[in-house]
């Protein structure tokens, strides 16, 4: 029986994400395929769940649509083999201004401090903790991949050690640092490699294109990348001209 689930916190993976796009600037306008980065933990991580899940989870506020829009590309449902034991749960509540505190957090409260700060959405954590919790209780978890920095889920993590479940806390990159209490009471703790990283988020990179902040920004979705070589001329070849000039008998002479 498959037991290992994947529930990530939405909420946590878009902040990592625009963290990684603060601190990468080529990964700016590009979007993460949840696929991919389901895919890749089945592959990297075969030595902790056995090559097989039964569910992934993205918890996202409801309401909150267009903003996971803009860093995810979302999977077209009616598009056949397009989803695969993949769900997207919309649940709870996001605050009103909530992308302006976000923001404001990010970039302006030290990573050690942020968790001091209120949510600007509530009801996704209690959520992800009874859904958790069901399966738990009923001996159908075995081990529970986590996406989340929000040391509000330590005391889940406990009561499902309790239970007999793993805690595997994943993280998508290196430029979110780690809760170090919430890590203490997990069993595992990975992270998105560079090269991964790199495969998961779309549109690739343009080969040669200008990273933001050197030469005003670097290509769009939709756009093409100019080239780096000179234009060439549209005018069609010739052959040389088969006329040849005939000089004037009455004309002067050069040489003299």
């Amino acid at each position: 029986m498959n037991a290992n689930y994947f529930f990530i916190d939405g909420s946590a993976l878009t902040a990592q994400i625009r963290q990684l796009q603060r601190a990468e600037p080529t990964y700016r306008e590009r979007k993460l395929c949840p696929r991919e980065f389901l895919t890749h933990f089945m592959m990297s991580l075969q030595h902790l769940h056995g090559g097989s899940y039964k569910r992934a989870t993205f918890y996202f506020p409801q309401g909150d649509d267009a903003a996971v829009g803009e860093y995810l590309r979302m999977p077209d449902h009616q598009h056949p083999g397009e989803i695969r034991d993949l769900h997207f749960k919309f649940c709870g509540q996001k605050l009103k201004k909530s992308a302006e505190f976000d923001k404001f957090v990010e970039e302006s409260v030290p990573s050690k401090f942020q968790s001091r700060f209120a949510k600007s959405e509530k009801g996704i954590d209690i959520e992800m903790c009874c859904d958790a919790l069901r399966l738990a209780s009923a001996a159908r978890l075995e081990r529970l991949f986590l996406l989340t920095n929000d040391g509000d889920f330590i005391p889940l993590c406990r009561t499902l050690k309790e239970f007999g479940s793993n805690i595997s806390i994943l993280h998508l990159s290196a430029a979110t640092a780690p809760n170090a209490e919430l890590l203490r009471e997990a069993d595992s703790y990975d992270v998105v490699s560079t090269n991964a990283l790199n495969a998961m988020f779309f549109p690739p990179p343009v080969e040669g294109a200008p990273v933001l902040g050197e030469s005003g920004g670097f290509t769009r979705e939709g756009e093409v990348a100019l080239s780096a070589e000179e234009p060439t001329s549209e005018k069609p070849e010739t052959e040389p001209s088969d006329l040849k000039i005939v000089e004037d008998p009455e004309a002067p002479d050069k040489e003299g």
